[in-house]
């Protein structure tokens, strides 16, 4: 999350355990038709940097057009690097976490075969999405230049809620979403999916849902930069390394939110 002061301190190298190449994608272009949703991610990272700093947990909250939960998944990602000099305090993440942790490669095919045909939500879509075409674009899997289509919950509290911060827990509170530990990577995705379906059903009511989300489907039904590896995908899925007590990946339900 983007909330905090950034260290000035180097990191200091760290070796990530059992490293290996992530595989060569072979897969291009948008999701079938019938995939076209929303993905809610949140990522914690070392700072605040995508060009200087690295992801280290990635929480996924996949969303059908009319905001119901799909499924989810969340990750620690070793980022090579001690994170012990960063904002261990905010996201209580230290460098023993992670050494077991994949590397960011070695989750990345499956992260972009449940990103594509869908529109990228985030509660400061510009942080994290500016993290995923950083390391997504480093990686081989997403075209330069290609601008993510998004959806920004925080920048919509301006027009679907009162609310004297913007922030994730404010919004949360007005809204009357449900919060589990705030900077645990899938309980902030799952706070920024409650926040878009309380705006969705703001938006009924007004008359106006058309306006604020047919074009962000639309749009990532249409965006073709991605690329990925459908197998190594389906291999990943089984070495993902959430943090303790975080959710793991699940069957389409509601996931259980933890108590605050």
């Amino acid at each position: 999350m983007p909330f905090y002061r950034r260290t000035d301190r180097r990191l200091r190298p760290l070796t990530p355990r059992s490293p290996a190449p992530a595989a060569p994608p072979s897969a291009a272009g948008p999701a079938d038709p019938g995939d076209v949703g929303y993905a809610v991610v949140d990522l914690e990272t070392t700072g605040l940097s995508p060009a200087t700093d690295s992801i280290i947990e990635i929480g996924l909250v996949l969303l059908d057009p009319d905001g119901s939960t799909q499924r989810s998944w969340t990750t620690l990602v070793n980022p090579g690097a001690d994170v012990d000099a960063g904002p261990t305090s905010i996201h209580g993440l230290v460098g023993e976490d992670l050494a077991d942790a994949p590397t960011l490669g070695r989750v990345a095919d499956l992260l972009v075969r449940d990103l594509a045909g869908r529109a990228v939500v985030a509660h400061n879509a510009r942080f994290d999405v500016g993290f995923l075409t950083q390391a997504l674009g480093g990686l081989g899997r997403l075209g330069r230049g290609a601008r993510i289509p998004r959806v920004c919950t925080m920048e919509l509290a301006r027009s679907y809620m009162t609310t004297p911060s913007r922030r994730l827990v404010a919004c949360c509170e007005a809204a009357g979403v449900r919060i589990g530990s705030h900077h645990c990577a899938l309980d902030d995705a799952n706070a920024s999916a409650g926040l878009l379906r309380h705006y969705m059903s703001v938006g009924r009511e007004r008359g106006d849902e058309s306006v604020a989300w047919s074009r962000s489907l639309e749009a990532a039904a249409a965006f073709s930069a991605w690329s990925w590896d459908g197998a190594a995908a389906r291999t990943q899925e089984g070495g993902l390394v959430p943090r303790d007590g975080a959710g793991v990946p699940r069957a389409p339900r509601e996931p259980r939110m933890r108590a605050s």
